[in-house]
């Protein structure tokens, strides 16, 4: 399992911490200006109550009055300046205390592997871009943690597959070794010997491929694979593939028919990563024979023009059924075997491997069931660049 990244947007940190300085110059602006206001306002109430009581009063009252109104005039300032301070002050732990105990509260739920929060302040003040920042660092890693369980998954399903289609050849290979351990040297020997050496070539060819098969699909996944282009003989490497299809499919009662359509008559070469090609071809002609009966027909279409190359691969089987088409190109998925179709196990990961390595190639690999019956796969390559051969 690799090391996931976690990419957060970049913030404007100039404009942002800006806000926050302008709130507290605001705020003692605003405590500055409230207290004066509201000290003037109340010093004038004091003023005129001080005028109207001292109106027709004895002189020798008024300095009594004087020492009674002093002290209410210079403490009205402090007291001012303190309510103030303690009403802004009041707003300034409202507008905090809101985003620190959400983040609070999703330090705790991370704390407890709850990823399922989202954190609801979003004012434009450093405390807002935190909170944001905060909700793109939870959706990152709940991102993270969903792709490495899905790895973990997709791993577990791969070791289970393997190892069931494993268990198959390994028990022939050992059944047959102990029945030929078993045995004493001579001829009955030679006899079991010669009967069991193609069981055991078969299994461990089996085996084999199926290895190879989970080799090439995790390096197709983690992007190792790098698909190599060289100037190759297209008819001349087509032809010799098609004579071991024929073979094959010999083999097995089958008629195969190749065509192949040149709209560029004056280029032999052309970049290609045959080995690659060779692979879907090779995938995509082992589920022909292995779905096409007995007597039945496989037809192979190349066309080659100056943008493309097309390869067509058509079947006389019994098609796809419609519960299965969704899923062809699903990793692992099995189909629902017809009762007249060859029974054979498979890793479900040929078309799936197909599907890849086109893509990789830059093209696109489609699938239906023919209107003539079969089933059709097109592989399409685009922008295949051709050589002169001089």
């Amino acid at each position: 399992m690799g090391a996931q990244n976690i990419h957060l947007r970049k913030t404007k940190s100039h404009r942002k911490h800006a806000s926050f300085r302008r709130i507290f110059v605001w705020y003692c602006i605003g405590i500055l200006g409230v207290t004066l206001s509201i000290t003037c306002l109340l010093e004038l109430v004091l003023l005129f109550w001080y005028l109207a009581q001292r109106r027709g009063m004895p002189v020798e009252s008024v300095s009594s009055l004087n020492e009674f109104s002093r002290w209410p005039a210079l403490s009205l300032p402090l007291a001012v300046l303190s309510v103030t301070i303690l009403f802004f002050a009041w707003r300034m732990g409202r507008q905090v205390s809101q985003p620190v105990s959400e983040l609070m509260r999703a330090v705790e739920m991370i704390r407890q592997r709850d990823l399922d929060f989202t954190i609801n302040y979003s004012a434009p003040n450093e405390l807002g871009d935190l909170c944001g920042a905060f909700n793109e660092l939870r959706h990152e890693l709940q991102e993270s943690l969903e792709r490495e369980w899905h790895q973990q998954e997709e791993m577990r399903i791969m070791i289970a597959a393997l190892s069931h289609d494993l268990r198959t050849p390994v028990t022939i290979i050992q059944g047959h070794i102990e029945g030929i351990a078993r045995t004493e040297a001579g001829e009955k020997r030679n006899r079991r010997l010669e009967r069991y050496l193609p069981v055991l070539q078969a299994s461990s060819q089996r085996m084999t491929r199926l290895l190879n098969d989970m080799l090439l699909v995790s390096a197709l996944e983690q992007t190792s694979l790098i698909i190599q282009p060289q100037p190759v003989e297209l008819e001349q490497e087509l032809a010799r593939k098609v004579h071991i299809y024929t073979l094959q499919a010999a083999s097995s009662d089958i008629t195969f028919q190749y065509r192949f359509q040149n709209a560029v008559a004056d280029v032999s070469l052309v970049m290609l990563d045959l080995h690659r090609i060779e692979q879907v071809l090779d995938n995509l002609f082992e589920n022909a024979i292995r779905y096409t009966p007995t007597n039945g027909q496989i037809y192979l279409t190349c066309t080659r023009d100056v943008r493309s190359l097309v390869f067509v691969l058509r079947d006389s089987g019994s098609g796809i059924s419609p519960a299965d088409m969704p899923h062809v190109w699903e990793k692992f998925y099995h189909g629902h075997a017809s009762p007249n179709e060859k029974h054979q196990k498979t890793t479900g990961l040929g078309l799936y491997t197909c599907k890849l390595l086109v893509e990789r190639h830059g093209g696109y690999i489609t699938l239906r069931n023919h209107p003539a019956g079969g089933c059709e796969v097109t592989v399409y390559l685009p922008a295949i660049q051709h050589i002169v051969k001089k």
